[in-house]
């Protein structure tokens, strides 16, 4: 399974299943709908917590782009609930939000069905309306739009089909559509509509002027909802025209209360430990890819190198590395087969790796690289070169992120979270590379645990769903403790390491 192995449970096809051994009432649910899967986390009041998830179904084309249909998303969801259910969860008066894929555009007609399967961030098709969009001084308002925003893909979907402008009544997120199907509630969350081009970034109203400069109808669009408040209960009653199996879902989570839904990346940094206002932090998750991630107040100004997404009444300033745990992966499946299963005892060799025979290795590049004397080195020593370069790229990522928003105060806490966070040597190198980067901060590691450790999306999500009636939850729910100290003889060498390197 790989770095970001769930140690909490047991693998059998498509599920990761959750063992529970007693009922457990599930309080609050965090849903993560991706790009490859579909996935739910829970937690009771008395803690407990459970992880279910499945892979992606629906995947498909539209006009040649990525796309999904979303006529199989409650069965999806309906799967993981039975799943819990089975497994001796219940759901009574919970409180759930959904993390989803940002950029999904839902677009229905007067009767609320489905006109075309919704079309993911995958799809850049509309180049040529974002230069027109871009002439007509939309960005003023909404911010830099790119083809994969709503705003240029309902015009290029419309220039697609232009028959499909006389059939469209709304237009929406994934997100806000599966609120709507669950609540009978029509909304426009603000977190993943002011990511799209939808929204004016100052007032967090809909761009009307903007829709309107794209040869759009802005009255297509739901009233705005910001994101963390209550859209609605789930009613157990469900129109017989909608897609088959909502009808089991609202049945089983009839009462429960829906919160807007999150973006996923707004979700995977209130997943990493992120809080609102809490400008002298920067998370570095190590999973699957690397992000770095900072919360900064709403009108400070932007060097423009990070990715910009809401973070409720804040701002959150993302850098990713597309290569990070799966970089460690993909060494593990070359160099080092044989401890696949043993991740601890290659990490222990890691940590105990001769410093003078590392080497810098190259992002994405395996075994086809290598550099001198690779054949010759350790286990241990090619252990520790992989995660040193994967935590120098974080690192060079870090260095940007600090100025990125020089107004917003000073860094003076840096947290390490995901896969990767568990090796000893990846946190001296990453302690190492905080005292370098800036001198007196602090240094910390993720200290939660469970079966949701590691799932940021579907944690945000639930930590969304607790807003409503919880406070003071990321400080309590997402602990942190000191990174592990590496020694001087070490931290001199890491100090060479990233000078050499160009740090």
């Amino acid at each position: 399974m790989g770095t970001t192995a769930l140690f909490t449970t047991h693998f059998t096809g498509d599920w990761h299943v959750a063992r529970t051994t007693k009922k457990e009432i599930a309080a609050w649910c965090g849903f993560d709908l991706s790009t490859t899967g579909l996935a739910l986390g829970v937690r009771s009041r008395s803690g407990t917590e459970a992880y279910v998830h499945m892979k992606i179904r629906g995947a498909t084309r539209w006009h040649g782009q990525p796309a999904f249909k979303l006529e199989l998303v409650p069965k999806m969801i309906l799967s993981l609930l039975r799943s819990l259910e089975q497994n001796g969860w219940q759901f009574h008066k919970t409180a759930l939000s959904f993390a989803v894929r940002q950029h999904d555009m839902v677009l229905l007609d007067q009767r609320g069905q489905l006109l075309m399967p919704a079309l993911s961030w995958q799809c850049n098709a509309a180049t040529d309306q974002v230069e027109q969009l871009r002439a007509a001084g939309v960005e003023r308002k909404v911010g830099r739009i790119e083809p994969r925003f709503i705003l240029p893909k309902l015009a290029w979907a419309l220039s697609e089909e232009p028959a499909m402008r006389r059939k469209l009544a709304q237009v929406m997120t994934t997100g806000d559509w599966i609120a709507e199907r669950l609540t009978g509630k029509d909304r426009l969350s603000s977190s993943d509509a002011i990511s799209n081009g939808l929204l004016d970034q100052q007032t967090k109203k809909l761009a009307e002027s903007s829709i309107r400069k794209g040869k759009l109808n802005p009255k297509w669009f739901p009233r705005v909802v910001q994101s963390g408040r209550n859209v609605g209960r789930v009613s157990a009653r469900c129109s017989d025209h909608v897609e088959a199996g909502w009808a089991e879902v609202r049945n089983i989570l009839a009462g429960s209360q829906v919160i807007a839904s999150l973006g996923d990346n707004h979700a995977t940094g209130v997943g990493c430990g992120l809080a609102e206002k809490d400008y002298e932090t920067i998370v570095i998750s190590a999973g699957t890819s690397g992000t770095i991630n900072r919360v900064c107040p709403p009108k400070v100004e932007l060097a423009g190198e990070a990715a910009c997404f809401e973070f409720y009444k804040d701002r959150m300033l993302l850098l990713m590395l597309a290569d990070c745990c799966s970089w460690y992966d993909g060494f593990i499946g070359t160099d080092a087969v044989r401890y696949s299963d043993q991740l601890e005892k290659l990490d222990a060799f890691a940590n105990k790796a001769d410093l003078s025979n590392i080497r810098r290795v190259l992002p994405g590049e395996g075994t086809g690289f290598c550099p001198p004397n690779w054949k010759s080195l350790t286990m241990g020593e090619k252990a520790a070169s992989v995660q040193a370069s994967i935590m120098l790229e974080l690192l060079r990522l870090t260095k940007t992120m600090l100025t990125e928003a020089p107004d917003a105060g000073a860094v003076k806490r840096f947290v390490l979270t995901g896969g990767l966070s568990q090796s000893r040597f990846f946190q001296q190198v990453f302690s190492a590379g905080v005292e370098f980067l800036a001198p007196g901060a602090t240094a910390e590691i993720s200290a939660r645990k469970g079966p949701l450790r590691f799932q940021t999306a579907a944690y945000g999500g639930l930590l969304n769903a607790m807003r409503a009636k919880e406070t003071a939850t990321t400080a309590r729910l997402c602990p942190t403790r000191s990174a592990a100290d590496p020694s001087a003889r070490s931290e001199a060498f890491f100090t060479y390491f990233f000078r050499a390197s160009g740090l």
